[in-house]
């Protein structure tokens, strides 16, 4: 009975010694909510697309109220027919021209937000990689709004470490 004891209790100290694989966890909104360096990218990006804005509403928001207003002016005039067909056609070129450039600004913003979630993943990752080799880990997993990661607890949770690294590395 005691060399069964003595076999039970090897056993017993070999499964908790092999505690199965070892996990960490990135937050991902706390990194893009606390990061210096996503908050930087963040700022950019909206930077970006106010400037964006500004030169759509400068060359085609205020031109198109100024024709708008001329087309007004001329509706009260019956003498004025060859004009307001003139200026009906200009309306329309600006406009249409108008959607083409704000076409190609949501592509180039759609670009630009593209290529910030990529160089953002690309960091996490790296980070992760760091940790994950200085903590031993087998298995790290990202923590999303749509992800399969439901709940991780404080042991697992190396969004502290991942950030660090991100805001220190170039």
């Amino acid at each position: 009975m005691r060399g069964f004891m003595v076999v039970f209790v090897a056993l017993l100290a070999s499964a908790c010694a092999s505690s199965g694989p070892r996990v960490g966890v990135i937050q991902v909104k706390v990194v893009m909510d606390e990061s210096p360096w996503a908050l930087a990218q963040v700022e950019a990006l909206k930077k970006e697309i106010s400037s964006r804005e500004k030169i759509l509403e400068e060359k085609c928001v205020e031109p198109l109220k100024k024709i708008e207003a001329r087309l007004q002016e001329l509706l009260d005039r019956p003498d004025a027919d060859e004009e307001k067909t003139s200026v009906m056609m200009t309306k329309r070129q600006m406009y249409d021209g108008c959607v083409v450039m704000r076409s190609q600004m949501q592509d180039e913003i759609s670009r630009v937000r593209d290529r910030f979630i990529s160089d953002l993943m690309t960091k996490i990752s790296d980070g992760a990689g760091i940790v994950a080799k200085r903590r031993k880990l087998d298995l790290v997993l990202l923590h999303q709004q749509q992800g399969p990661v439901v709940w991780s607890g404080p042991r697992v949770d190396i969004t502290g470490e991942v950030k660090k690294i991100m805001d220190t590395e170039p």
